[in-house]
């Protein structure tokens, strides 16, 4: 019987001795305090995150320890090729003025609209196309800037704008268009071409008339935009080519600022 109450004992001492020895329990947050108290734990000065050392690579870059960019664009589905949001604008380089592009306007306004952004780029480098794409495309242009009080169509000009993108480049928001120093801008009377074609001292007058009523529409629709009268316009593209520079080009109205 001595022997069994000594047996016991030892057994109970051995196990107190091993709850003493064992690693204490924590509730929740004593176990967060002390997780913020380990000295291999740190905060970023820069992410805040924190951390071990470890672990900082997942959010520097090895070497110079920037801190890694996201993509801006990786949680955004654009409708056209080319456009892209920052802040509180859309941005778009106009370049083949053709069929397409009055369709690419659509989608690039009505992403806008949908996402409450009230200002749109359209950065021009175009050597010209067609104009009555280009008519099209100042339609759209009109319409979703008259849509909403505020909305405000910046236009730019960082290189060339001729013939059709000269058009849309003086369609901008008054106020909001701008061209570098260097940008060169033209204006002309209007092409017309047709091979092995038949006419009569009659159909050519005809068309020369509807040729002079739409070059005198857009005449007007840019002097409109501009500090020109119709009548200088028109001397001045008069069998020629009319070629500005910026600062030609905000001295005629034709733009409001330059970009340096």
């Amino acid at each position: 019987m001595k022997k069994i109450v000594i047996i016991l004992g030892l057994m109970a001492f051995v196990l107190f001795s091993g709850y003493l020895l064992a690693e204490p329990r924590f509730t929740v947050s004593e176990r967060d305090t002390k997780e913020e108290t380990n000295t291999s734990l740190s905060r970023c000065p820069v992410t805040t995150i924190v951390g071990e050392a470890t672990d900082c690579l997942r959010c520097h870059v090895e070497g110079n320890f920037k801190v890694k960019e996201t993509d801006p664009d990786i949680l955004r589905n654009y409708p056209v090729f080319g456009m892209f949001v920052r802040d509180d604008y859309g941005y778009y380089v106009i370049k083949d003025i053709g069929d397409q592009l009055a369709d690419n306007m659509l989608k690039f306004f009505d992403y806008l609209t949908r996402h409450n952004i009230d200002k749109a780029i359209l950065e021009i480098q175009s050597p010209g196309g067609s104009l009555f794409d280009a008519c099209r495309v100042i339609g759209i242009m009109t319409e979703w800037q008259k849509a909403k009080t505020g909305r405000i169509i910046e236009t730019k000009v960082n290189g060339f704008a001729a013939s059709a993108g000269f058009l849309i480049a003086t369609s901008g928001t008054v106020g909001y268009r701008y061209a570098s120093k260097v940008s060169l801008l033209m204006w002309h009377q209007l092409y017309t071409f047709s091979m092995f074609k038949i006419t009569t001292p009659s159909s050519s007058e005809d068309e020369a008339k509807i040729l002079r009523y739409i070059q005198d529409t857009i005449n007007n629709w840019i002097v409109s935009r501009s500090k020109l009268t119709r009548e200088v316009l028109a001397k001045k593209i008069e069998k020629k080519e009319f070629w500005v520079n910026g600062i030609d080009a905000v001295k005629y109205g034709f733009m409001d600022h330059l970009l340096d």
